[in-house]
């Protein structure tokens, strides 16, 4: 055993933890690494958010509000001071802009040696670089830049001009005990029951914000084209956000009726997705990293089409578990819906290899482990 007091503490570095997957992995480390000996907080330099919020609910250490506004000139001195002068302390920072800056500053006034940045991105909407000019300034301090999968690092290297050397790779990771399939039909009888889902309908989830950059216009696309075909189908889009209203408009404009249900934002999705029968991607290209969506979905049984996006590739195969369709393809995505539809078995053996597949390399566990072994090994240096 390690004596208590060797294993660095972990300072986790956010503007704000909004929902998103990014934010999930710092919840599951926040609660996790204590477990391997590593004590973890929070540091938030502006508001919480529903994550951040959630995660001091449930006891871990959350320090927010530390800067006044998009440009306090105290920001950086607050942050050392909530840092002190352990040198063996950790930084990881998200790569929200103002965190990489105000971090790499802070750690240095404070004197922290090991800085790290966690990178979820790949280019940011309609933009085309994922670190801006203030970002830039600083990459260089940070020790280990962590990518989550290997087109990821290769994207890092080849257009953001990252150090191959500085890259970690640490995969998305999602909890199957969570996020799993009903373990009956009387269980998932139930489920559906209390989602007040008819026990005839082939339901498909996607779960993702109502934001732009995820397409839910395709996934209504696909809805009425689907619709206008057979009558069994149940689309449900789970998830709140600023296209909410637009979107409800356009369900509406396609007379999609009860056949699409907008849930918003929910607490129980790892119920939603046992009750349902395949989960849809359908993101643009350039937004997507390593989607824990697909993740989730896969660890609960589902068949996954997903837009070829991302790292999608190195997280499942077409034909395996699930199908990759071309990104704004909505003639193939209904047709590989409606082909589950028809062949259930064909979807639930995806579903059962794709459950495989997290069990093997895509669990919460795994991905702590890797995070823990990157921050004593830097220490242990």
């Amino acid at each position: 055993m390690t004596r208590a007091g060797q294993f660095p503490r972990v300072e986790i570095l956010a503007s704000t933890l909004v929902t998103g997957g990014a934010e999930r992995v710092i919840e599951a480390l926040v609660f996790a690494l204590p477990a391997r000996g590593l004590s973890a907080r929070v540091l938030c330099l502006h508001e919480p958010g529903d994550v951040g919020a959630g995660i001091a609910r449930r006891g871990a250490p959350v320090v927010s509000r530390i800067a006044r506004g998009r440009r306090d000139p105290f920001a950086c001195a607050r942050l050392a001071s909530l840092f002190g002068r352990d040198r063996k302390a950790v930084l990881l920072s998200l790569d929200h802009h103002d965190a990489v800056f105000i971090g790499s500053v802070a750690a240095r006034l404070a004197g922290l040696k090991h800085r790290f940045l966690a990178v979820h991105s790949t280019g940011l909407w309609g933009k085309r670089s994922s670190f801006s000019m203030s970002d830039r300034f600083v990459l260089g301090s940070y020790e280990g830049i962590v990518a989550l999968a290997r087109a990821h690092a290769d994207y890092l290297v080849r257009r953001e001009g990252i150090e191959e050397g500085k890259i970690r790779i640490i995969p998305n990771g999602v909890d199957p005990g969570r996020f799993r399939p009903a373990r009956s039909e009387e269980e998932r009888g139930a489920l559906r029951s209390a989602l007040s889902i008819p026990a005839a309908r082939f339901v498909v989830a996607m779960v993702a914000a109502l934001r732009p950059e995820k397409n839910h216009g395709m996934f209504l696309d696909a809805a009425a084209r689907i619709k206008a075909r057979r009558n069994d189908f149940l689309f449900l889009a789970i998830g709140g956000g600023p296209e909410a209203e637009k979107l409800q408009r356009r369900s509406r404009e396609l007379s999609l009726g009860d056949a699409v249900r907008f849930m918003g934002r929910r607490e129980d999705i790892p119920a939603i997705l046992s009750a349902a029968d395949a989960s849809v991607l359908c993101s643009h290209p350039v937004v997507e990293t390593f989607p824990l969506a697909v993740l989730e979905a896969m660890s609960s049984g589902l068949p996954v089409v997903a837009s070829d996006v991302g790292a999608v590739r190195e997280m499942m195969s077409d034909g395996e578990e699930g199908r990759i369709i071309s990104p704004g393809d909505v003639g193939s995505l209904v047709e590989s819906l409606v082909a589950l539809a028809d062949a259930p078995e064909t979807g639930r053996r995806m579903g059962i290899r794709g459950r495989e597949r997290v069990l093997r390399e895509f669990t919460v566990d795994g991905m702590v482990g890797r995070y823990a072994e990157m921050f004593v090994g830097a220490v242990g240096k």
